[in-house]
Order: structure tokens, then C-alpha cells, then sequence
């Protein structure tokens, strides 16, 4: 619908989201770009326009009309933070922080699945390269014997805690 609105000559946003995720046997996450409001687009459609734009397929059904006080208050808020999520995400990108790609927040519980630590919870604390490891690893605290103790953990060998 996006398309078809910014062909008529109209301001259309469908506003996406960029996350970063790690997908199938990767190490690290990529980033992913997704519909951040499935089936939603934002458009300003002058009455001389109405009747062109309600043909673009898929519109017409899911038309709904919102005040401009409503737009002030809610829709350009959320728009404008939207941008400024992506203008962060595109920041990692272009610096190409591998850290900051993680989908793991500092804190977060993980779970070990396989691998000497097997079936233990750890707490994220980052991730890490060094110049001998071959991929990034993710580094954590576990309890052992009583003390907090750094390991290194795979990614492959890691889920979020439920």
C-alpha cells in the first residue's frame, strides 16, 4: 500500500523496525527489518485524492480517519521514535558493532544448552572476541563453589532464560 500511496503522490510511512537477531547456525545476530505495526501505514490523503487512494488494493477496507489534535499527540510521538530507534540501529550498523548487535541485554538470563556448563542458568554480560577465538563468544557469570565466576560461552549453546 506504501507503494501505491507514494505513486499517487502522497506522503505514506509504514513504519519498520530494525532488530538484530541471530538466525539459523549463525554466531552472531544480523540485523532484520520487520513491519514495526503489521498492516498499518500513516498517510495524509487530501479530499481531491480520496477517491484514487481508497482503489489502492487493500486500503479501503482498513481506512480509518484521525483528527489532527490526535496526530499531534500520538501519531507524530511515535513516528519521531521511530526514527530515532533506527537512526541507533542503523548507527550499529554502519560501525559494524557486533556487541551492541547482540540480542542478549547485560543481565539477562541465559540458559546453557549443551557444552560443559550444560543445563545451568548464567547471567549475560557481554560479547567478546579474541584475537584466537575463530567467532565471538559470549561472556557470563555463573555461580561456582560460592563465587561469581566469568565463563565464555558459545552462542550456539545459549537460549534465553524462561
Amino acid at each position: 500500500m506504501e507503494r501505491q500511496l507514494r505513486a499517487l503522490g502522497l506522503e505514506a510511512v509504514a513504519p519498520r523496525k530494525i532488530e538484530f537477531k541471530r538466525q539459523g547456525k549463525k554466531r552472531h545476530a544480523e540485523p532484520v527489518t520487520s513491519a514495526y505495526l503489521p498492516g498499518y501505514i500513516f498517510a495524509e490523503i487530501p479530499a481531491a485524492m480520496f477517491t484514487k487512494a481508497i482503489q489502492c488494493r487493500g486500503l479501503s477496507p482498513s481506512l480509518m480517519a484521525v483528527s489532527p489534535q490526535e496526530v499531534r499527540r500520538h501519531v507524530q510521538p511515535f513516528l519521531s521514535k521511530v526514527e530515532q530507534e533506527n537512526a541507533e540501529a542503523q548507527r550499529i550498523i554502519d560501525s559494524r558493532d557486533r556487541a551492541a548487535m547482540c540480542q542478549f541485554e547485560p543481565g539477562a538470563a541465559l540458559e546453557v544448552l549443551a557444552g560443559p556448563f550444560a543445563d545451568r542458568v548464567v547471567e549475560f554480560t557481554g560479547m567478546v572476541q579474541s584475537a584466537h577465538d575463530m567467532h565471538p563468544m559470549i561472556e557470563a557469570q555463573m555461580e561456582i563453589l560460592g563465587r561469581l565466576t566469568r565463563v565464555k560461552v558459545d552462542p550456539l549453546d545459549v537460549r534465553a532464560a524462561s
